[in-house]
């Protein structure tokens, strides 16, 4: 078991979806705050992160659930939103926040990786029958929408970071479509760097 004072590297499983721009920033404020508890991340499946976390192959995980099925501790750190990408010339960018119902009225494109069930499965709800193109990276929506197979729909954070000039991002309104990243820890064995962790975490939602 690690002890509170081990100043070792935390090793921290990353599920899949929860890498995000703000997990880039926490990681900054950790090296700049801590550098002498460094990181060592892990990206893995979700099923991979809760075993590990159990069996103490990792110290801590951020994913986008709070496990409610297993004994892990879970802190809430910051929420996301499902957002829409679409041509820059499209006419729902006249929106701050597009409605469901007008995005319903053109093709869509929507982020349901099965390794981030949490993402697919709000997607699905919002979506119900609507047809949808299902993938699985950004990137590829990116090259549907330049290329005029629809608008996408995904998380936030991650269609802000598109790169690509002829492409615009809007929160989708009228919906209750917040994604929340948890720090989860093992029941037993507290590590005060990963509450210190996960304090800088809460901070950047502020």
């Amino acid at each position: 078991m690690r002890a509170c004072t081990d100043l070792s590297p935390l090793r921290i499983a990353v599920s899949f979806g929860a890498v995000s721009p703000r997990l880039a920033a926490l990681l900054a404020c950790q090296r700049a705050e801590e550098p002498q508890t460094p990181l060592r991340l892990h990206e893995v499946a979700v099923a991979e992160q809760l075993n590990g976390l159990s069996h103490g192959r990792y110290d801590g995980g951020l994913a986008l659930t709070d496990a409610p099925e297993s004994p892990l501790r879970a802190h809430a750190l910051w929420r996301d939103e499902l957002a829409v990408a679409m041509p820059a010339q499209s006419p729902l960018r006249r929106f701050d926040a597009v409605p469901l119902e007008e995005a319903a009225r053109y093709p869509l494109i929507g982020w349901q990786a099965a390794a981030c069930q949490p993402v697919s499965a709000l997607i699905d709800s919002l979506l119900l029958t609507q047809p949808c193109i299902q993938v699985q990276s950004y990137e590829l929506m990116a090259v549907l929408i330049l290329a005029g197979y629809g608008i996408g729909i995904g998380l936030q954070s991650r269609l802000a970071g598109f790169r690509a000039p002829h492409i615009v991002s809007r929160p989708l309104a009228g919906c209750q479509s917040s994604i929340t990243t948890y720090l989860l820890q093992p029941p037993c064995g507290a590590v005060a760097a990963l509450d210190r962790l996960a304090k800088r975490g809460r901070e950047l939602r502020q």
